[in-house]
Order: structure tokens, then C-alpha cells, then sequence
């Protein structure tokens, strides 16, 4: 009788799925995956290679051995299985150019790494951990298995066919990178640029579509495939109506008019080629539809298969994503991804039966971006690329042939500009993918050192639209010794006498806490806004202040800067703590929003009792400003005679990125992620390259895992804390009462809505004073604030009563 090799086994029924079936089904899935991009065979390579290892005896007897003794299973990875897959393709290769090789290596790397994580090729030490992979001894036959592949997969001959059509692709994939290269070192940096990137798509492919094949399975369910084209046709019917509704209600001013031709101007500008596209909308110019109805024209002329909005900060995904899912009525197609809420380990070997099933189906839950439009932050879209982890990894692929709209790009942050730059560069030019940098601020990504192409501007007439679209007086008035909380307190008390409602914005927590302290015994409503608070909480704020604006009445609101991105709301004067030019735009784009009156008021302070000393581009964004205010007081002329001009943003952001341009590849010690990625020249390479007796030369260099290890888009790492505000108390019930949980998408995002990121030390405070409650689900927990650890006023609490002496907006 046939021995039956297997892959897995079903654990709601027993049955079994033929190893044979797998690796199959796997390449197929991995190769639509590398065809988007012209990679069909090498990702194919990486499917049908990556659990060739379990043609050994060892898995197939652990595997059998997990079932048939469910309540002392052997340890969840204690038998290897991906290495052989990467071992035989380096074997029964025979390299005959650096394509070739690429390949291998390229490919190999990913099968080692498919239940962890990028091998580094070469080590701090000057070591190949990836060779040492390669050449290790494993405790398995690998004659056997190489034997059984070839008899239960595929012969020799249709072997060498396939490896000879992925090393053809390669290297029409390479040479695609040195037709504007000038030198070999040039050459070099571009081979090196490309090896790294491709070795990250074919990880995402391999990942996703491992675990697209073996989620089928398990849960018996049909991968499909969602049709794009007809809806991106309905969707713009539907936001053509919405679009002409918003213009009937509308003033009927010049701002209107300008609204509707910027928009008319993404219409007609979507037929442009793939490319990386500015869009230069000035705040409150409707920019979160206008760049919508671009890219659902721009998908329908160029077939893209996704629309996804990168954003800043989840403060504002919420309101965007019900935005655009309202006009399109697109509930079943939109997914809003940007919860930390659940801390979580990718080791899951010590788990029972059911502690795994509830981790499977909480990344589930977290990880499905296979969606036509996508909101997520710019952490996730960074992640995807730099964290290294799988959960992150499997989505990059999803990110090709498709339109990445970033709304304020100006928010990347200063030591992710080189690497945010080298990812859009890969999307655009390898995974056809067009990006729209969208803001009125435009941060100048071009003209830094690992710079972007940007193919053209789609707003017409854009200095005149800025001159036209100007709504506010932009007054200095910054003092030598700075202001203190007293004499901010009288200046909006002043302001008040002649107006209904003052927003002030300060750059730290702690200044807007004890600024709002100031007016404890004042007659008017006083609001305090930071986030601190979770975003029902600040929502139900915002929506107090709506209707005091309706009805005038006399009211401020304080702010931490959160208020300035995505919130469409009007005040009658702005005061804005110095900070940088773009920030000073932002907040000057909540005044006089909808050209209620001609001019109004903006006024920059310099807060005296604010400390920057942990926020140093803050700090340094508003040196830079008042150089340009000062500048501006010395000459009218300059920059066209108005702070918050392009020629003004564009000088503004090419100082400040020289002032940074030590810190724009991600730096470590005496290196960079940048450099560990990208680079050919470091002094690990050259340690490897020189190391004695060196028998395996290789032809990529970068160590991935040492710089995934180090990378974090945030220097300080938040967590997510559920916190016992409105809804959010019956949802803290049902977690501490094991209530079922049905649907961990519907639980997670109702969630979001009542949770409060913290750093670390605030943390760990919570935990210390006793503040917190945890619920565990397998490898993961949920934490959830205690009644004493929130407070109605000002949101989560340290100390059992309201702190805030986070300096994080």
C-alpha cells in the first residue's frame, strides 16, 4: 500500500490534506501572487519548495503522533521541515550568472524563514547565518526526501524547466533596475536595492499564501476572489451624486467654487500612467473625497485591483473611513485596520488546542487586507515592510497593482523618510502601484538624499488656488521670554470679548491639562481634547462643540495636536503653540474652514512652559518657523508674501530635513537599517567578503533580521488599554465574564472606539497602581483600564486619578 504523505490534519474531524495537495495549492496561490509583478515562477518556486521537509519520516510521525495524543502533543516546531526546501533548491541549482544566484539565495532565504523571520546573509560577526542554514546538518534524510518529492511532486525534468523560467524572470527583473544606472557602484546599490525588496515580496507571497491554503482547509472554506471593476464603476456613480448633493447645500462662495475645481481636477487628471502623483488640496479643501474620486477613475483606466488610504494617526480613520463608506455605501468592501488593542506573540508552540484555534482567529481577525479599499495608518504600511514578522509581511504583496493615497505625508516620521521613500519607489516602479502623497503641506520628499520621483502635481494653478483659498491672517506673536499658562489664560479671555468660540493648540499633554486648570471657575464651557481620551470620548467633545457653534455660544476648546489632522470642524480664531510650519497650516485649517468671513485670526505663541526636550522635531519644526515668520517681517516679498505658501513649505521642509539628514536612515550604532538593507559597502560585508577560507560567496548582503529586530516606527512602543468609557464598560464585561465572542472583526472594532494608546512607562505605571485588568486568550492578552483608571474629563489615568504627563500628542 501506497504510503500517504500529509500536511495536515484537520483537527474539527480528522481529516487529512495530502502533502501533495498542499504544496500544490500553494505554489498555485503564490504564483498569481508573483505574476502581478512579473514573478510567477519565483514565488511558484518558493510554494512548492517551502514544506518539502515533511516528506520526512520524523514530520510525518510527529504530525500523527500531535493527533493521536491531543493532551501531551510533542512541542508545536520541534521537527524542522523548511529546510529542506531551501537546501534542495540550493543543490540542484548551478548558477550561471548573478541572476541565477540572486534567485537562489533570494528564494532560499524565504523557505528558511517561513515560521519566523528573514535570515540576515551576513552577521555583525561577519558571519552568513543564512549559509549556516544551508549547509547545517539537519536530523532528517534528506535523500529520502529529495527521493519522494521527485516521485510524489514533480520529475527532474519539469524541475529544471521551472527554475530555468524563474531565473529568465530574475533577471528581467534586474536588468529592469540598471537601464538609468551611469556606474558599477550605482549598479551595485540598484542590484542590491532590488534583491531586498523581491526577497520581501516573495516572503509575502509565501506567507499569505501558506496560510490562505491551510485557513481553507481547516475551515473548509473556497478561496475566493472579489471582482473590482464593477463596483469601482457604481462607487463613482454614487460619489458623483454625493459630490453634486454637497455642492447644492453648500455657501455659495469662493471657497465652494474652489472645492469643486479641485475635485473636477482629480477627475480629470485620473488618466494619467502609474506614477507618484502630489496632490496639493489646502486644508479643508475637501481632499478625502477629491483623492477618492481620483483613484476610483484611476482604477477603472489602469485595472487596479485595490484603493488603500494610509493615514497618520488612528485618531482620524474613523471619521475618513465612515466618510467614504457612507457616500459609497460600501460597508462590505471597506476595512479599517489600526488596533494594538491586543498584545500578541507569533510563537504559539506551547499552545493547547483551543488557546491556538482563538490566536488563529484573532489574527484572522487583525491580519485580512484582501479588500477593495482599505483604511490603515502609516505605522501598518510601514510595518508591512520593515517589522520582519509574518503577520506583517503577508500583506506587502496586497499593496501592488494598486492606489496608495498617503493623507499627510508630512506626518512620516523624520528617521523612516529614507526607507518610507525606498518603499514607495519599489511600489511604483516594480508593483505597479500609484501613489498620492496627499496634503497641503507637502514635505519635499525629493529633494532629500534617498529621494522620490514625483511625476506631476494634480491640482492645476496651485499657487493661486493657495492665494485664493486663503481664509486666515497668520499673526506672530511670539515673545522673547515666551508665554506662560497665566498670560495665555488673559490673551483668550481678551480674544473672547470679540469673538463666540477661540481653539488653542499646545504641543504636550501636560501644557493642555494645566491650561485647562486655569479655567475652573470660568462662565463659559471649556473643553479639554487630547489622546489621552478614547475616541468616543472624544468624539461625543467634538459633537457638544458642533452645536455651541450652531447656536454661538461662547466657548474654548484645548487641544493637543490631534485636533489639526481630519477633523472638520470651524473655529472663529486658532491659537497655535510655535511647532512647524505644517503644524502652523494644519491648526490654521480649523479657522474660518468654510469662508464663513472674509479673514479670520490665527495667532502663534511660544509656550514657556512646555517641554520639548523628548520631542525634538516638534522642537526643531518650530525653530524653522520662526525663522521663516522673521524672514517674512524683514521682507514681505519672500516666498510670494505669505507664510503658508508652497514656495514657504518647500523651504521650510528642505531645512528642516538637512537639520535631520543624520537621522533619515533609521541610524543604530555605528550603522544604519537603511544601510543593513541596502547597502553594499558596510563593514560587516566587508568582514564576511574577507573572512578566511570563505567557500560560499554570496550575492545579496542585506541582514534582514538584524535590522527588522531594531525597527519601530514609533521610537517609543504603545499599547493598546480598553478603557471603562460609555459602551466600552459592557464590552470590558463581557471579556472579564467570558462571554462568547462570535465575530473578533465586529468585537475589535467597536473596541478601537474605547481604547486609549500608552507608551511604556505609563504602562507600566497602570499595571503598578494596580489600574489594570488582563485577559488572556492563549498567547494573547487584552488589557483593560479599571473604573479609577479613566477619568471623564481628561481620559486615562495613571495614577488613579486623571495625569497626563505623556508628552505624546
Amino acid at each position: 500500500m501506497k504510503k500517504e504523505f500529509i500536511a495536515h490534519i484537520r483537527t474539527s474531524d480528522g481529516a487529512e490534506q495530502l502533502l501533495v495537495d498542499h504544496l500544490k495549492e500553494v505554489q498555485h496561490i503564490a504564483e498569481e501572487i508573483g505574476e502581478k509583478i512579473g514573478l510567477k515562477h519565483v514565488t511558484g518556486l518558493a510554494g512548492m519548495l517551502h514544506d518539502m521537509g515533511k516528506f520526512s519520516d520524523a514530520f510525518q510521525n510527529y504530525i500523527r503522533e500531535a493527533v493521536a495524543n491531543p493532551d501531551d502533543p510533542p512541542k508545536r516546531g520541534s521537527v524542522d521541515h523548511s529546510t529542506a526546501g531551501g537546501k534542495f533548491l540550493i543543490e540542484q541549482s548551478q548558477p550561471i550568472n548573478s541572476a541565477s544566484q540572486i534567485l537562489v539565495e533570494c528564494v532560499a532565504n524565504v523557505i528558511f524563514s517561513h515560521h519566523g523571520q528573514l535570515l540576515d546573509m551576513v552577521d555583525k560577526e561577519g558571519q552568513s547565518p543564512f549559509m549556516g542554514r544551508a549547509t547545517s546538518e539537519k536530523e532528517f534524510d534528506f535523500v529520502a526526501v529529495q527521493q519522494r518529492f521527485f516521485q510524489e511532486m514533480y520529475n527532474l525534468t519539469y524541475m529544471t524547466d521551472y527554475m530555468k523560467q524563474a531565473e529568465a524572470e530574475m533577471q528581467t527583473y534586474l536588468e529592469s533596475k540598471l537601464k538609468s544606472v551611469k556606474t558599477n557602484g550605482e549598479a551595485a546599490i540598484a542590484i542590491q536595492k532590488a534583491t531586498s525588496f523581491v526577497t520581501m515580496y516573495i516572503f509575502s507571497a509565501l506567507i499569505d499564501a501558506d496560510r490562505r491554503n491551510s485557513r481553507a482547509f481547516e475551515e473548509q472554506e473556497e478561496i475566493t476572489h472579489f471582482e473590482v471593476q464593477p463596483l469601482w464603476q457604481t462607487f463613482e456613480q454614487r460619489l458623483n451624486q454625493d459630490l453634486e448633493n454637497k455642492q447644492q447645500d453648500a455657501l455659495p462662495n469662493e471657497i465652494t467654487r474652489l472645492r469643486k475645481q479641485m475635485s473636477a481636477n482629480c477627475f480629470d487628471k485620473a488618466a494619467v500612467p502609474t506614477g507618484i502623483y502630489t496632490l496639493s488640496i489646502p486644508t479643508g479643501g475637501g481632499k478625502t473625497l477629491a483623492s477618492l474620486r481620483f483613484a476610483l477613475r484611476h482604477a477603472q483606466f489602469h485595472q487596479k485591483q485595490r484603493i488603500i488610504y494610509i493615514v497618520p494617526y488612528t485618531t482620524i480613520i474613523e471619521q475618513n473611513a465612515q466618510e467614504v463608506r457612507e457616500v459609497l455605501q460600501a460597508e462590505d468592501y471597506l476595512l479599517e485596520h489600526h488596533s494594538n488593542l491586543i498584545e500578541d506573540s507569533e510563537h504559539h508552540e506551547n499552545l493547547s488546542f483551543n488557546a491556538y484555534q482563538a490566536a488563529r482567529r484573532l489574527n484572522a481577525a487583525k491580519d485580512n487586507w484582501d479588500v477593495p479599499i482599505l483604511f490603515t495608518t502609516m505605522v501598518q504600511f510601514l510595518e508591512t515592510f520593515y517589522s520582519g514578522k509574518s503577520r506583517n509581511s503577508r500583506r506587502l504583496h496586497n499593496l501592488a497593482n494598486s492606489i496608495v493615497i498617503f493623507d499627510e505625508v508630512q506626518s512620516v516620521p523624520t528617521h523612516c523618510v529614507s526607507l518610507f521613500n525606498e518603499a514607495l519607489n519599489f511600489l511604483t516602479h516594480t508593483c505597479n502601484t500609484t501613489g498620492v502623497l496627499c496634503t497641503a503641506t507637502q514635505p519635499a520628499l525629493q529633494h532629500v538624499q534617498h529621494n522620490i520621483d514625483i511625476d506631476g502635481e494634480i491640482i492645476e494653478n496651485l499657487p493661486t488656488i493657495i492665494q485664493a483659498f486663503k481664509r486666515t491672517e497668520i499673526i506672530s506673536m511670539l515673545k522673547t521670554e515666551g508665554w506662560r499658562t497665566e498670560e495665555i489664560r488673559e490673551f483668550i479671555g481678551e480674544t473672547l470679548t470679540a469673538r463666540n468660540n477661540v481653539l488653542i493648540i499646545l504641543n504636550t499633554k501636560k501644557a493642555v491639562r494645566d491650561l485647562y486648570d486655569q479655567f475652573k471657575y470660568a462662565d463659559f464651557y471649556v473643553v479639554h481634547l487630547s489622546t489621552g481620551m478614547c475616541p468616543a470620548h472624544r468624539k461625543e467633545k467634538l459633537e457638544v462643540m458642533r452645536e455651541k457653534l450652531k447656536k454661538k455660544e461662547k466657548f474654548v476648546c484645548i487641544s493637543t495636536q490631534l485636533i489639526e489632522a481630519g477633523v472638520d470642524i470651524s473655529f472663529e480664531c486658532v491659537i497655535r503653540s510655535l511647532a512647524g510650519l505644517d503644524s502652523i497650516a494644519q491648526a490654521a485649517g480649523r479657522c474660518n474652514r468654510n469662508g464663513e468671513v472674509d479673514l479670520q485670526d490665527v495667532y502663534v505663541i511660544n509656550h514657556a512652559e512646555e517641554s520639548l526636550s523628548k520631542l525634538p522635531t516638534i522642537k526643531k519644526g518650530g525653530e524653522g518657523s520662526r525663522y521663516i515668520m522673521k524672514d517674512l517681517q524683514d521682507n514681505s516679498a519672500l516666498f510670494g508674501g505669505y507664510l503658508l505658501s508652497t514656495e514657504a513649505m518647500t523651504h521650510y521642509f528642505y531645512d528642516f530635513f538637512r537639520a535631520f539628514d543624520t537621522t533619515l536612515n533609521y541610524p543604530l550604532n555605528n550603522t544604519s537599517i537603511y544601510d543593513l538593507l541596502f547597502s553594499v559597502d558596510t563593514d560587516w560585508n566587508k568582514s564576511y567578503i574577507k573572512g578566511a577560507g570563505r567557500k560560499h560567496p554570496l550575492a545579496t548582503l542585506a541582514s534582514y533580521k538584524t535590522a527588522f529586530s531594531h525597527f519601530e516606527v514609533i521610537d517609543a512602543k504603545t499599547q493598546g488599554i480598553l478603557v471603562p468609557y460609555g459602551e466600552g464598560k459592557n464590552l470590558i464585561s463581557q471579556l472579564t465574564g467570558r462571554e462568547p465572542i462570535y465575530d473578533y472583526k465586529v468585537f475589535l472594532k467597536k473596541a478601537q472606539q474605547y481604547s486609549v494608546n500608552v507608551f511604556k512607562h505609563d504602562f507600566e505605571a497602570l499595571k503598578t497602581n494596580n489600574l489594570l485588568i488582563i485577559v488572556q486568550f492563549g498567547s494573547f492578552n487584552i488589557y483593560a483600564a479599571k473604573e479609577s483608571g479613566y477619568d471623564d474629563q481628561f481620559g486615562i489615568s495613571v495614577q488613579g486619578e486623571a495625569s497626563l504627563d505623556l508628552l505624546n500628542i
